[in-house]
């Protein structure tokens, strides 16, 4: 065969393209506003196919968790340093507006997980991603001496609980609140949480 050939697409790349196309028009709308239709059209390929490798269900499980790794390190300020520089990372992305539909995704996700188990299912293994990897931060800054936390699994428990309600605040504007305000009140409560930092 030449290299003018069209390529046959093998079953793992015709799963892999789907994913990718679900993946990125979640990213781009939101999960609720995206239909079969919008990620077959995206990939290129008939309904049928679509349902050949995957139950919707499952392909969005599948797209949500391609797009909750790719943004684990803007959600967790995946910056170099020691722990006070990595926190204050943490802290200026926690609300950075270019991460608006990340957080957009995940509380639709929240939403759409209480009927939907596999999309509960990654929610449920992001989560405990996110907080092992903001509980270690607050930890390895425990043993170098940059604060104080008796309880940096539930230190880090109780911040993502605060972020997540300062989320929705701003996403709908009730009550108001703008980002510098929330991230003010997320510092204060590292602070309260890890004193000494």
């Amino acid at each position: 065969m030449t290299g003018d050939s069209p390529r046959t697409e093998t079953p793992p790349d015709r799963r892999e393209t789907l994913i990718e196309a679900a993946a990125a028009l979640i990213a781009e709308r939101g999960i609720a506003a995206v239909r079969t239709r919008d990620v077959t059209a995206r990939a290129g390929v008939g309904v049928g196919l679509l349902n050949h490798y995957f139950t919707w269900s499952e392909l969005r499980a599948a797209a949500l968790e391609r797009v909750l790794e790719a943004a684990e390190g803007a959600v967790l300020g995946q910056a170099a340093g020691d722990p006070p520089a990595r926190r204050d990372a943490v802290l200026r992305a926690a609300f950075d507006p270019g991460h608006e539909a990340l957080l957009q995704v995940w509380i639709e996700a929240e939403d759409l997980a209480r009927g939907d188990p596999a999309l509960a299912d990654v929610l449920a293994r992001a989560m405990a991603e996110l907080r092992a990897g903001l509980a270690a931060l607050i930890a390895e800054g425990v043993a170098r001496g940059d604060w104080a936390c008796p309880d940096p699994e539930g230190a880090a428990l109780r911040l993502i609980a605060l972020h997540d309600g300062l989320v929705g605040f701003l996403l709908t504007g009730v009550p108001p609140l703008d980002r510098g305000a929330a991230t003010a009140h997320l510092a204060r409560a590292f602070a309260l949480e890890c004193p000494g930092g």
